[in-house]
């Protein structure tokens, strides 16, 4: 039976692949509207998120002197094409930002700033059925992230994960009526392997993880609306040469949102999330996300 301070130890070693890539999987309100051929999308993000404690696996949550913090901006643009009879749209989203801040049991982590693992994708439509009160979209986002980030294996905590990942992303947006919009997202995700973790360099695999995002929106008025939704996320066991290292993607989150239109072109967001149960890695006691979007 291995001990607490190796548990935690080993938990804190997991940290090294703590990267921007999740960033990747979470769906915003609309984000699977599908726009008329020839549309054009530049986002900018700013997201900031404060980590509290940390639950290790045989072990408890960790409180005392346990928190981390990141700052993450992610750039990202878009454009809608038609390939047959389908709306498609190829984009990039590029992460940059610095994790900072961390500590485990008063143990310091390190810092990490620079750019994230870069992703590139294209959505699908296979239903686009636009209506004011009673849309249906349904579209299907194979999704790849490249090893692109900042990353040094001698570090707790890194911006890249030095591996690819797989994401099946499919969306769903049904209008109910009355200003009433229910998005729907599931994903399945596989890792690749890192084949430099940690200081001697060993290999660290990851088992696929799930993930379920719903959101409910009302519209205040054909400008504004308002949203709330919940996020649950399962699997990605961590192992190392092998052998489990006390990490995983098992967390279920709250969130809220506000998007409004500024002028014809111009909508801004704030959402605001909380983790409300994990297991095997950092809770995030708050998000904070804001958006600017540019249609052109």
């Amino acid at each position: 039976m291995m001990s607490r301070a190796l548990r935690t130890a080993a938990l804190l070693a997991g940290m090294a692949t703590l990267s921007t890539t999740a960033h990747a999987v979470d769906v915003d309100p609309g984000d699977y509207t599908a726009l008329p051929e020839g549309s054009n999308l530049a986002l900018l993000y700013g997201i900031y998120t404060d980590r509290d404690q940390l639950q290790v696996p045989g072990v408890g949550t960790l409180k005392d002197g346990t928190q981390l913090r990141s700052a993450i901006g992610l750039a990202r643009f878009v454009h809608f094409m038609k390939i047959g009879p389908f709306i498609v749209d190829p984009q990039v989203i590029v992460p940059f930002g610095s994790i900072y801040d961390g500590k485990v049991n008063g143990q310091r982590l390190n810092k990490s700033s620079g750019i994230g693992d870069i992703t590139p994708f294209a959505t699908v439509w296979l239903v686009n059925k636009p209506d004011p009160e009673h849309a249906t979209y349904l579209g299907v986002s194979p999704i790849l992230t490249f090893p692109t980030g900042t990353y040094d294996h001698r570090k707790s905590v890194n911006l890249g994960g030095n591996r690819m990942t797989y994401d099946l992303q499919v969306g769903l947006i049904k209008g109910l009526g009355k200003g009433i919009t229910v998005d729907l997202t599931g994903d399945v995700i596989w890792y690749g392997d890192n084949d430099k973790y940690g200081a001697a360099k060993q290999t660290l695999s990851q088992d696929k993880s799930a993930s379920v995002q719903l959101w409910g929106r009302y519209a205040l008025n054909p400008k504004t609306s308002v949203a709330l939704g919940y996020a649950g996320y399962w699997g990605g066991k961590q192992q190392v040469d092998g052998l489990y290292n006390g990490t995983k993607t098992d967390n279920q989150q709250i969130r809220a949102a506000v998007q409004t239109m500024v002028s014809k072109s111009v909508q801004l967001e704030a959402i605001a999330g909380r983790m409300v149960h994990v297991e095997g890695g950092f809770r995030e006691a708050g998000r904070v996300q804001i958006r600017v979007l540019k249609i052109f």
